[in-house]
């Protein structure tokens, strides 16, 4: 396994995409208009979380990137650099040591006693959960800051309250990274100019989602729809 950390650059036009189809979707709370989902994206591709799981797990709390606990423990696995063991997990403490390369490098401890102290929420219900999810923000900062490019918190650590899941660290998986799109060669996008002017418009909705297109391209291919456009009628669709 790679000790880096590879995280993916999402070009901006693919992010607004993504944003456009979440937000419409209404399928995630308190997230309607495009601006709302595309800052989530955005923050979770520079992290290096995929799109579906920025959109559930990461808020913006006081102008704070936030995540769940178990969110920014699969990063840790997933990071190919860091590992992490639980020590002691229970509703009065919880010891979590962190790794690199197999060995450790420090140690994380949140006790009932901090917990109170810090005024965590949801103790009552979630003493567990709750203690895991300090323990694990406090250690990524302390020994792995570098699984982030920003630092990030827990949405207890700002006084607020999450969605609350069973964190069960044992069977926490790695987030596999997303492979990145090819490029487009010359010699294949001047026969797809050729085969989209001729009629095969829907061929340009199978490029845009394949390849990575440089803006040149994706004017070629918008200049190529705009004549199927003009010769067929408005009833034809222009990739946007």
């Amino acid at each position: 396994m790679s000790n880096e950390i590879i995280k993916r650059d999402v070009p901006i036009t693919e992010i607004l995409e993504m944003a456009k189809l979440f937000a419409e979707s209404k399928m995630f709370d308190g997230i309607s208009q495009i601006a709302s989902a595309f800052v989530k994206i955005k923050a979770g591709a520079e992290i290096g979380i995929p799109a579906f799981a920025a959109m559930s797990g990461i808020h913006i709390i006081k102008g704070k990137l936030t995540i769940g606990a178990n969110l920014m423990a699969a990063c840790v696995k997933g990071s190919g650099k860091y590992d992490y063991k639980v020590v002691k997990l229970d509703e009065s403490i919880a010891s979590v040591d962190f790794l690199q390369s197999g060995k450790a490098i420090g140690n994380s401890t949140f006790t009932i006693a901090d917990a109170k102290k810090a005024g965590t929420q949801n103790l009552d219900k979630y003493p567990k959960n709750m203690l895991f999810a300090r323990a694990m923000s406090n250690g990524v900062k302390w020994f792995c800051p570098d699984v982030f490019t920003m630092p990030v918190y827990t949405p207890e650590e700002l006084g607020e309250v999450a969605p609350v899941e069973d964190i069960q660290h044992e069977e926490v998986k790695p987030i596999t990274p997303v492979k990145p799109k090819s490029k487009l060669n010359e010699k294949a996008m001047v026969d797809a100019v050729k085969r989209i002017a001729a009629g095969e418009i829907q061929l340009i909705d199978m490029i845009v989602g394949t390849f990575d297109l440089t803006d040149q391209q994706l004017s070629r291919l918008k200049e190529a729809c705009h004549v199927i456009v003009a010769e067929q009628g408005e009833g034809a669709t222009i990739v946007s």
